[in-house]
């Protein structure tokens, strides 16, 4: 991604048991390793022996420390998206996260170039609430997507990714509302991308951030 020249990188925060924050999009590391099992039960020096390269080279799973380190290094923005969840019982490790997520940011003195993002809406006021309401908040479209709405979103979303992308008036919502409408990873043809574009899509997230580059190039919107 940072080769190709996007303009921020998407990834995903887990914690392990000992309360690392380390980079994987699924709650468990099946998918992406070679082990099994869920990534709240591995210490961080258990997960360092699974390798995330499954076809090749061994491959440790990457902390947010060092991604950060990375990205510091560049021109771009990072948008964390935060997967503890404040369910029964995962409520301390939530709250964890999000502070360790947001002292992590700040020891790298990346503010003002970081959005914070989640399905759970505790995840996004709790931020909004301990930093006094200075990060960037990214949520999602109808908002009965997201889980533990308290506040009205409308109140401190900077973003908000549209499921329905197709739908102009979940588009009409967001910017009436002061709220940019951005579109997800499901957007991957020209074709689409212009429709998303037609109805106000200001941002795209993409599994292909080339081709994604490349579409809006060629419609004159990047």
């Amino acid at each position: 991604a940072i080769a190709c020249g996007c303009d921020m990188i998407e990834t995903d925060i887990h914690m392990t048991r000992d309360n690392v924050l380390i980079l994987m999009h699924d709650h468990t590391v099946d998918r992406t390793t070679d082990g099994t099992g869920l990534i709240a039960d591995y210490t961080y020096e258990e997960l360092c022996r699974l390798n995330c390269n499954k076809n090749g080279a061994f491959s440790e799973v990457p902390t947010l420390d060092e991604f950060l380190a990375l990205c510091k290094e560049h021109d771009m923005m990072v948008n964390l998206e935060i997967k503890e969840y404040f369910t029964p019982g995962n409520e301390d490790r939530c709250r964890l996260c999000v502070e360790q997520t947001l002292a992590l940011v700040e020891k790298y003195d990346f503010v003002d170039r970081t959005i914070i993002n989640s399905f759970d809406a505790y995840v996004l006021e709790y931020t909004d609430e301990i930093s006094g309401g200075k990060y960037l908040l990214h949520g999602f479209y109808p908002y009965s997507i997201m889980s533990n709405v308290k506040r009205n979103p409308d109140e401190y979303l900077y973003c908000a990714c549209i499921f329905d992308d197709s739908n102009a008036d979940c588009y009409n919502y967001l910017k009436e509302h002061g709220i940019e409408p951005w579109a997800g990873a499901g957007v991957k043809t020209k074709e689409h991308f212009d429709s998303c574009v037609k109805l106000g899509a200001v941002l795209f997230t993409s599994n292909d951030p080339a081709a994604a580059m490349q579409y809006l190039d060629e419609l004159g919107t990047r």
